[in-house]
């Protein structure tokens, strides 16, 4: 088409072409004015759905997990659920705070102190740096007790990760898991969006899952680890449909750098 054609092209189409861009342009700074006007109900129905916080039921055990904020927000949530009687022991995680003092010590200090007897707590220092090491670290201890019913306490941003995670260590050996969740002052799901750290918990939150499942779906195999995985100890065992893609996505990588190589080598031949 020449210039000459397009500029014998009727006036009503370039009009209506304007028009039709007005109308869009106009929806669209309606749509963002709604979406502005009703924010606070959108985003607090976001936090509400992305915390877990499933009903009680009577366990053998409460899992406190370690990373607790300095009001202790996480114990003092498991000692109601044990004061409750939902399950008559504490399992107290978290990591090393010094070479000398771990975070398990303070926990037991704390519950003592809210009178929950020395016999009925169990310390389970580790030195875990993620959710999935802690899930795995706790393992062999709660293995040992045979407990086979869990609540698993954590803070309400972080609870839809940790039941993800917790399932996946702990269906495959016949442990339930259940996720309560403690309130944070740093993630209100009433007003979360207006404070800095419940934005940052809350993005956080979602990258982390995301990596969480790349770390589920592309666990090692036993070829790879020269030995036991932690698939072939049943530690944990996504489902074969994953792990299928991710090894099928590993030989066509291996494959076309195969494939690469060979190219270069006859270019150069």
């Amino acid at each position: 088409m020449t210039l000459a054609t397009l500029g014998r092209l009727p006036r009503a189409s370039t009009r209506g072409a304007a028009l039709l861009w007005v109308i869009v342009v106009a929806l669209l700074v309606v749509v963002a004015l709604i979406v502005y006007l009703l924010r606070a109900p959108l985003l607090r129905a976001a936090a509400e759905a992305w915390i877990v916080n499933e009903p009680p039921e009577k366990a053998q055990a409460i899992v406190v997990l370690g990373g607790d904020n300095i009001r202790g927000d996480r114990l003092r949530h498991g000692v109601a659920l044990y004061r409750a009687g939902w399950a008559p022991r504490l399992v107290l995680s978290g990591t090393p705070f010094r070479t000398y003092f771990h975070e398990s010590e303070l926990m037991k200090r704390e519950a003592t102190e809210l009178g929950v007897p020395a016999a009925h707590l169990i310390l389970a220092p580790t030195d875990a740096t993620s959710t999935l090491e802690e899930a795995l670290a706790l393992r062999p201890l709660l293995a040992q007790h045979n407990f086979r019913k869990l609540i698993v306490v954590t803070s309400n941003f972080h609870t839809r990760r940790s039941r993800q995670i917790f399932r996946a260590v702990y269906r495959p050996l016949g442990t339930r898991v259940i996720v309560s969740a403690a309130p944070d002052l740093a993630f209100e799901p009433e007003r979360w969006w207006e404070q800095r750290s419940g934005r940052k918990y809350f993005l956080l939150e979602l990258l982390k899952t995301v990596h969480t499942w790349w770390e589920l779906l592309t666990l090692p195999s036993p070829a790879e680890e020269g030995g036991q995985s932690l698939r072939e100890n049943s530690i944990l065992r996504p489902s074969a449909a994953p792990l299928d893609f991710a090894r099928g996505l590993r030989s066509a990588v291996a494959s076309l750098r195969k494939a690469a190589l060979k190219e270069r080598r006859l270019r150069h031949a």
